[in-house]
């Protein structure tokens, strides 16, 4: 199976966020903690958590912005952490 994390599929995955020093750590269900590795895809098998940090841009639709300071994207049905700006392929319905 892959590490990457998929934007559109009709099944989801769980996740928990954990909240540390004003940043979120995004862990999967088999303990393993989501990170965006040197190529910019969003991946769910890190062994150190990495730090997300969550901003309420509309209602009912979160941006979720990376230590890299880019946010996270659906791109082609695949999860990018590599976006200098929000626009509606960064904004995730909660």
């Amino acid at each position: 199976s892959s590490n990457t994390l998929d934007a559109n599929r009709s099944v989801y995955d769980i996740f928990s966020l954990l909240f540390s020093d004003g940043a979120y750590h995004i862990q999967s269900v088999g303990g393993k903690f989501w990170y965006v590795s040197s190529s910019g895809l969003v991946c769910s098998d890190g062994d150190k958590p990495e730090d997300f940090f969550l901003e309420f841009l509309e209602h009912g639709r979160v941006g979720i912005k990376g230590k890299n300071g880019k946010y996270l994207r659906g791109d082609s049905g695949a999860l990018k952490g590599d976006a200098a700006t929000v626009d509606p392929s960064c904004l995730w319905e909660y």
